[in-house]
């Protein structure tokens, strides 16, 4: 009798032991087990961005109960964005918060093109996560390398920086006889040409030397808060023509995401949305407070208005587009589309 009831006794043992082990199977599900990920982002400690990341994860951790704990390592900790992506695709680092990597997919390259946009409402409808036509390209290519795009972060509108005075600076026509440095990209070296400058392919790590020495007049291919932090003390004028828009891309591994529970994965969804709306408001006010602090170090804003802005725009598509479009393939000749032009 006594083995009998000892047999009984470790049947239900073992019975509530394998229960337990396979409710917890599965990370983020329901009652299962937490997950903790990494989230690489590119700016310092204290930034708009890191506090931004600060917040996101706050409100994912609030909203999975506690099932999605992320781990935030700001200023690249976790290495070159580039190669930060392509651990996101493996799934060595699960998240993300930069400017896309081109070397797997250089028509990722389009999402910076010049001139796509012009102004912030325009902005938002191009590149908004619900149903922008630039953001639904981006997913789509992105998906390819096993990494989901959650939300878009948008930084700043182009300006150029200038270390004298330019000719005629509002015209777009006209020769500055001035040499700018721009990235080593076709689409900025043409567009440099196409705006009446003469260019320098250089990397955003010699700009500094490059104006101290007076091997270049300015640079393109930044916004002023980089020329705030970096260059002012070499500057006179910043043109605010809206060179091209540069946001981050908040992204995860694919596959990560989609082991989570349908209620966890919904959460991430709604805070990233919640995300992406502050962060427009936010980069536009931030892009105005750049250009206030600029202009107390003793740099003149050049103030444009929208039919001025709009009469670069026109000629970089007009002039430049043709040459550059090639670049990105078959999407840009969507984008146009979109664009109507």
């Amino acid at each position: 009798m006594q083995k009998k009831w000892l047999l009984s006794l470790v049947l239900v043992l073992t019975l509530s032991i394998l229960a337990a082990c396979g409710s917890g199977s599965s990370a983020g599900g329901d009652g299962g087990e937490e997950v903790t990920w990494k989230l690489n982002h590119i700016r310092p400690a204290d930034t708009r961005t890191d506090k931004s990341a600060n917040e996101f994860v706050t409100n994912v951790l609030d909203e999975t109960e506690g099932r999605v704990n992320i781990e935030i390592y700001d200023n690249s900790q976790l290495g070159d964005y580039q190669l930060v992506q392509e651990s996101v695709s493996t799934g060595e680092i699960e998240m993300q918060l930069a400017t896309l990597g081109t070397n797997v997919d250089p028509s990722l390259q389009v999402a910076i093109a010049p001139y796509l946009v012009t102004n912030w409402e325009e902005a938002k409808q191009l590149y908004n996560s619900e149903d922008g036509m630039l953001n639904n390209y981006l997913s789509e290519q992105l998906e390819k390398q096993n990494i989901k795009l959650l939300a878009v972060y948008p930084q700043y509108f182009g300006s150029v920086f200038l270390a004298k005075e330019a000719l005629d600076p509002k015209n777009p026509n006209v020769s500055k006889d001035m040499k700018i440095r721009v990235p080593a990209m076709k689409s900025f070296e043409e567009f440099g040409k196409g705006i009446g400058f003469v260019v320098t392919p250089l990397p955003a790590s010699e700009m500094f030397t490059s104006l101290q020495t007076g091997v270049v007049d300015g640079v393109l291919g930044g916004g002023t808060e980089l020329y705030y932090n970096q260059l002012s003390e070499l500057g006179e004028y910043i043109l605010p023509i809206n060179t091209h828009f540069e946001a981050h891309y908040l992204t995860v591994n694919k596959d990560k995401f989609e082991s989570l529970n349908g209620e966890d994965q919904e959460a991430i969804l709604n805070v990233a949305k919640e995300f992406e709306t502050a962060a427009f408001a936010q980069a536009e006010e931030e892009q105005n407070k750049y250009n206030e602090l600029i202009e107390e170090e003793g740099v003149e804003v050049i103030e444009l208005t929208d039919e001025e802005v709009k009469v670069f725009a026109d000629k970089v598509r007009k002039d430049v587009w043709p040459i550059i479009e090639s670049e990105y393939g078959e999407i840009f000749d969507d984008v146009k589309k979109e664009l109507g032009i």
